[in-house]
């Protein structure tokens, strides 16, 4: 058993529609912690099995921002085919669009969308309109967690963000890769004079874990005797704005002290990289 400190990182998105299936697979493999195979070409192979088995939900962590342009519907011989996709993604609701008239005769839609929009709806076709992100568009940000259960318990209640969570179902935490052993987030709070008192719990806690998984239980049985303390990592996607209810909450000072331990530096980046103001 190790115990560990939580911790945080934001990931920035690829550009080009590599950079969107190297996101998607990014997300996908946290869920199975099998990161070591992401390789040159993985993006798509990964990609392409999640929707051939109706794996919708990493395909979400891949942003995908258009420009749509136009002009009058008779300078415009594709003005409608233009609109009825603008309208598509006006009516989405997990996109957004920005509209922009430069004058009366030229009109641009910035779009904010997913790839899981894309494939679900039949509108791959649309990636004709791929851009990069431009000061209109509505930005998504990535981030992952490193925390313990109880933690991500309370970030996946925040439902307009995309998630991809380590799976206590097909993590077996006695395998080589995961170093035979459990981690646990340590805590914020003091363990001063207790601190081998609450690591030898923890070993007791393993070690029926382990227990259990001799006795040939499954990952997803022995869980059962996972503590909340255990360490997860959850990779979170969503729009700024999704982020700034975020950081209302889970900065707060009645918000839990291992939330607050995440989301107030989180917060501080996002200032400092310019996604939020102060």
């Amino acid at each position: 058993m190790k115990l560990i400190e939580s911790s945080y990182e934001i990931i920035p998105q690829d550009v080009g529609l590599e950079g969107i299936l190297k996101q998607i697979e990014i997300a996908a493999r946290n869920c199975y912690k099998s990161e070591a195979f992401i390789k040159e070409g993985s993006a798509e192979k990964m990609v392409d099995a999640l929707i051939q088995r109706g794996h919708g939900s990493p395909l979400e962590h891949g942003t995908v921002y258009l420009k749509i342009s136009h002009t009058s519907p008779v300078a415009d011989r594709n003005y409608m085919k233009s609109m009825n996709a603008i309208m598509f993604y006006k009516r989405n609701k997990y996109s957004k669009v920005v509209d922009h008239t430069e004058d009366h005769f030229h009109h641009d839609a910035y779009i904010t969308t997913n790839y899981r929009v894309l494939v679900e709806n039949n509108r791959l076709d649309d990636l004709q309109y791929l851009c990069e992100p431009t000061e209109y568009h509505e930005k998504r940000i990535t981030a992952k967690f490193s925390c313990d259960r109880g933690v991500s318990h309370e970030f996946v209640r925040h439902r307009v963000f995309s998630f991809a969570q380590e799976s206590t179902r097909y993590c077996n935490y006695s395998k080589d890769k995961f170093g035979n052993e459990i981690a646990c987030i340590l805590p914020p709070w003091e363990l001063e004079g207790s601190y081998l008192e609450f690591e030898e719990d923890l070993k007791v806690l393993e070690s029926i874990y382990f227990k259990w998984l001799k006795k040939g239980w499954k990952a997803q049985e022995a869980r059962y005797f996972l503590p909340t303390g255990v360490k997860t990592e959850i990779v979170m996607t969503g729009f700024i704005s999704d982020w700034e209810h975020f950081f209302q909450l889970r900065c707060n000072s009645t918000a839990h002290p291992q939330a607050k331990e995440l989301a107030i530096p989180l917060k501080e980046e996002f200032i400092k990289k310019g996604f939020i103001n102060g």
